[in-house]
């Protein structure tokens, strides 16, 4: 079949439309210059407090769902288990560091000795570390709240202003109470590593905390943590020979085992942690200590420790006409 050849309309009046217009070239926008961004201001520390509870997924203690722990203290309906404590959020070079040292551990170490960590959960987040100042602790509900505000009172109308720890080195400590054994880093003062007397306790602002926080415990009959190296009450506020013993009991925990510290445990973790360079790195790390944390329950309170000279400045507020 022909095929019919059409006029085409748009062909016949293409001659007539103007040629098209031509688009204005796209200059590129210079490129703004790289800024880095702006450092993000540090989280309050309320902020960890609403997150510090994990979620009970049992209504009774149950060792199968804590790695085999079981508490020192069983727990009583009705009652308030509660903590005193220093928390401190190791940097994420430290974090890291940390990690590495116990990954390498674990590699050295027989299947026998099994390493759970601190510093990590089980998906892989980093927690928070803390310095006991209180041993555990089981308060009723009639005197959970009068602890806290006693606490809250005495740790306020102290003279310890903010301060500052050292690294001092890792050890092992068994405890026969739980049946497990801790690696801890060893912490020391910063005001008495730089002190040049030989009389400066070890962690004197640590011990005065702990003083305070035992006397409240003691007040309403709860036990005292390091009573065996506190024996001597009077001098709270001096350099005696028990704020130096208790001035070395204080730690933080990055590990647990159920084994025993043993010779061969114990020579393992000094090849790994026993390194100059590893050893410097620890030793250069610091704890800033600006308040402490009361757990009861599921409810973390922070206390800010005084700012220096913040006392004198209180008394002295009062206009001239006592206002």
């Amino acid at each position: 079949m022909a095929l019919v050849d059409y006029a085409s309309d748009s062909s016949a009046s293409s001659t007539d439309d103007p040629p098209p217009k031509k688009r204005p070239r796209l200059v590129p926008s210079p490129r703004p210059t790289s800024t880095p961004a702006p450092k993000l201001p540090p989280l309050p520390p309320a902020f960890h407090d609403l997150y510090a509870s994990t979620v009970r997924t049992a209504t009774s203690d149950d060792p199968a769902l804590h790695q085999g722990r079981t508490r020192q203290i069983s727990h009583v309906v009705g009652n308030w288990p509660s903590h005193i404590y220093v928390e401190w959020h190791p940097p994420s070079e430290t974090q890291t560091l940390l990690t590495s040292l116990l990954s390498a551990l674990q590699e050295k170490l027989p299947p026998e000795y099994k390493l759970s960590t601190f510093l990590t959960s089980d998906l892989g987040a980093p927690l928070p570390l803390h310095i006991s100042l209180s041993r555990p602790l089981s308060l009723t509900t009639a005197d959970k709240d009068g602890f806290l505000s006693k606490l809250v009172s005495n740790i306020c109308n102290t003279r310890i202003a903010p301060f500052s720890l050292l690294c001092r080195g890792v050890e092992w400590h068994h405890t026969d109470e739980s049946g497990r054994s801790f690696l801890v880093l060893r912490v020391q003062s910063q005001s008495s590593e730089s002190s040049k007397t030989a009389v400066t306790a070890l962690n004197p602002e640590l011990t005065k905390l702990l003083r305070h926080c035992n006397a409240v415990a003691d007040e309403h009959g709860q036990p005292q943590l390091y009573q065996w190296a506190l024996k001597d009450d009077d001098k709270a506020d001096g350099i005696n020979e028990d704020d130096d013993r208790a001035g070395r009991a204080f730690h933080v925990s990055i590990a647990w085992s159920f084994a025993k510290p043993t010779e061969e445990l114990m020579r393992l973790t000094e090849e790994v942690f026993g390194d100059p360079k590893t050893q410097d790195r620890i030793h250069n790390t610091q704890i800033h200590v600006d308040g402490m944390k009361a757990k009861i329950g599921n409810v973390v309170t922070h206390i800010p420790l005084p700012q220096a000279g913040k006392r004198a400045e209180d008394k002295s507020s009062k206009n001239l006409f006592g206002i």
